[in-house]
């Protein structure tokens, strides 16, 4: 009798973590995470990145969508996107400056690992894969530049 009523006392929210335990998953992860004491404005880099980064990959795949890789309609292929396609001014634009967004956030975030000293142990090899994943985002990065035919992407490459 008297388990029932310390149940009853807890509320509907023991309830249900009993059986799903949400509520337990979002206190441990976003009350009681355990943080640095020297957590600044600069450890918010990271998930800025991966934002741009999805805003980036969006907005590229919906480019694409519309892009014609043809050396002879190339450049009225962008023409049809900024002027016919819906908002396609804007995801134009978007993807265009969210690419020097995503580079300069992207650097703030690599200094502030050196700062911190990140690169140093128990992180070395976290460090060793940011940097490839780094020279892999600027090789996709130049690729991305290079490839769509145009006299600016074939002066840019020589």
């Amino acid at each position: 009798m008297k388990e029932k009523e310390t149940e009853n006392k807890k509320g509907i929210s023991n309830w249900i973590d009993k059986r799903l335990p949400v509520f337990t998953f979002i206190n441990h992860n976003l009350r009681d995470y355990p943080t640095p004491k020297n957590l600044n404005y600069f450890w918010n880099f990271g998930s800025l990145a991966g934002v741009t980064l999805v805003i980036m990959i969006v907005t590229g795949i919906l480019l694409a969508m519309q892009y014609t890789a043809n050396t002879e309609i190339a450049f009225d292929s962008v023409e049809r996107i900024m002027r016919d396609v819906n908002n396609g001014w804007l995801l134009r634009y978007i993807h265009m400056n969210g690419a020097s967004m995503f580079f300069i956030i992207v650097y703030i975030h690599m200094f502030r690992g050196l700062y911190y000293g990140s690169y140093k142990y128990p992180r070395e090899i976290l460090w060793m894969l940011g940097v490839v994943i780094l020279f892999l985002m600027m090789a996709t990065a130049f690729m991305g530049y290079v490839l769509p035919w145009g006299q600016m992407s074939f002066w840019v490459q020589q």
